[in-house]
């Protein structure tokens, strides 16, 4: 089975804009012989789309975008897209009125809906302000085989790595119970100096200790005070980074799964930038997406003398 990562830059809003970039991605991935193209979580709308999701209008906005991004997907082609999804219980429950979703979308339809179970509210992150938690982790069974779904936070509570465990709840673990043969993270994983190691550190350590193939679809992009350096990754059963998107821009990267080993090929591993370089490529990303999605024409700069105005200065 022929799988494509497509590494997106989306917009924050731009609900018909990013169904855009989901569908020319799925044009090349059918063109390519793909038959799964994987994007970033809440690839639709853009990550984080913060109190945007307040607004009910906003939510048929997505829901309609959805249905007709279904409807011109290529034959042939599953997608899995990043959306939003009500909360038909909130009201008897108790609950917030979403969760933070995946769909799959094939043969001109909705297929399924998959949930996220694990919401990060620290640090940057603030989703249960807005999502309840999915109930049960769930499967995907494209042409015979079990491919487990996770959202980014889903994936980083493996006690076995970090010594502990920050959510009761391990949908990996719970995953790897329903006899997956594969598992897929669909991330908007915010860039720092140096997580890359950590991210692959985390990735080859849970693909090994489970003997399960990890393929890793990262957002990218600048969006306001957050950066997005991409990097996908696919790792195969024994731990190995096998394939890695390009860091710090929009990619489309190919993996080979193989059902009769239940093992994970690909064809392209893009060297990553050592730290200092990794720093300067997510200030130019960072300060070229906020002019851009913002939709400057023009800026003034102020040179006051010390470090900063140093930088700055030799960047033009």
């Amino acid at each position: 089975m022929k799988i494509a990562i497509a590494q997106l830059n989306p917009l924050v809003g731009d609900i018909g804009g990013n169904g855009r970039r989901i569908l020319r991605a799925a044009q090349q991935a059918s063109e390519a012989g793909a038959r799964l193209l994987l994007t970033p979580e809440l690839s639709l709308c853009g990550y984080p789309p913060r109190d945007l999701l307040l607004q009910p209008v906003f939510i048929d906005a997505l829901n309609q975008a959805l249905s007709s991004l279904a409807a011109q997907i290529p034959e042939n082609l599953a997608v899995l897209v990043g959306t939003v999804d009500r909360n038909s219980d909130a009201a008897a429950l108790g609950q917030k009125p979403l969760f933070n979703a995946m769909a799959w979308l094939e043969q001109g339809r909705v297929q399924s809906i998959f949930h996220k179970r694990l919401l990060p509210t620290y640090d940057v992150f603030d989703e249960d302000r807005y999502f309840a938690s999915g109930k049960e982790s769930t499967v995907m069974v494209l042409d015979g085989t079990r491919i487990g779904i996770t959202i980014c936070e889903d994936l980083w509570n493996e006690e076995s790595f970090w010594g502990h465990r920050s959510y009761t709840t391990n949908p990996i673990a719970d995953l790897v119970a329903q006899s997956v043969d594969l598992v897929v993270n669909l991330s908007a994983s915010p860039f720092c100096a140096g997580k890359q190691a950590l991210r692959e550190a985390m990735l080859t350590h849970t693909a090994k200790h489970y003997d399960m193939p990890i393929l890793y679809v990262n957002q990218v992009g600048g969006n306001d005070d957050l950066i997005f350096d991409g990097r996908s990754s696919v790792v195969n059963r024994q731990g190995e980074i096998v394939g890695r998107g390009k860091a710090f821009t929009e990619d489309l990267v190919w993996a080979e799964f193989e059902p009769p080993t239940r093992d994970i090929s690909a064809t392209q591993l893009a060297l990553s930038p050592q730290q200092s370089e990794e720093v300067w490529c997510a200030l130019v990303l960072g300060v070229r997406d906020y002019a851009r999605k913002c939709g400057f024409q023009q800026a003034a700069i102020g040179l006051s003398g010390g470090i900063d105005s140093a930088l700055v200065a030799r960047s033009q």
